[in-house]
Order: C-alpha cells, then structure tokens, then sequence
C-alpha cells in the first residue's frame, strides 16, 4: 500500500456511513501504525481505513468550505489577512449578532468598514474570522 505516497486519494475511514478524507496521502508510517493524509497531516490509523482509492482527476479539485473555528481578530496583521484573503467575518456586539458572513474591505486602528458599508469601531464589537480551507 505504500506505492499510494504522494498520489491524491480518497480514504473511506471507519464503518459505514464512512468518514471520507481526500487528498495527497503524505506518509505511511508502519512503525506507528499510521499513514498521514492533506496538507493539514492528519494522522489516520491503519485500523480506522476501510479502503483507499486513487482520486480522478476531476475529483481532485475540491471546492474551498469555511473552518468550522473562528478566532477573534484583535491585530493589525488579523485585520489585514482578513482583507486580503476576503475571509468570512462573523460581527458581534455583546450577545447580538450584527453581521454573518460578511467581509472587510477596510480597517484604520479604530474602526472596520464592512462589505455593506457599515463602519463599526473595533473598542464595540467583536470580530470572528473563519478562513477558508482548500
């Protein structure tokens, strides 16, 4: 099974409904028991696979979804990633949600301009940011 390193694939894991997991199989690691899959390195015993396949070409393409974690942005460097990589923003004011998935276009060091053109200052609110994967 080690001749699948470094190929895309497609794991089955578990039993059935099976948990699916795609991507670049990095490792196989027969001292631990594990083989290594995506960029994240997700560790995957050999117990948990049912079986793995090669990926088609068309299915290696895997359209980007939203972390399920957020964090709260609080620096300058935060404020600017979420700009330039139009991350999706979630806005709060104490327990009120102001704003979901929505994005910045432009932030001074005290305030945050939305995509709907809302101006919110950043002392009021609280800022969670999801990025996106793939």
């Amino acid at each position: 099974m080690k001749h699948w390193v470094g190929r895309p694939v497609i794991m089955y894991c578990g039993e059935p409904p099976y948990r699916i997991m795609k991507g670049v199989l990095r490792k196989w690691d027969a001292a631990l028991g594990q083989v290594v899959i995506g960029h994240q390195e997700i560790a995957v015993p050999f117990r948990d696979i049912a079986w793995i396949k090669a990926l088609a070409p068309k299915e290696r393409a895997l359209p980007p979804v939203l972390h399920s974690v957020g964090y709260v942005m609080r620096e300058r460097q935060q404020f600017d990633n979420a700009i330039y990589f139009k991350s999706a923003v979630t806005v709060w004011k104490d327990e009120v949600l102001i704003a979901l998935n929505t994005t910045i276009v432009s932030h001074t060091k005290g305030s945050v301009t939305l995509e709907d053109g809302q101006c919110l200052m950043k002392g009021t609110y609280l800022f969670v940011v999801r990025s996106l994967r793939g």
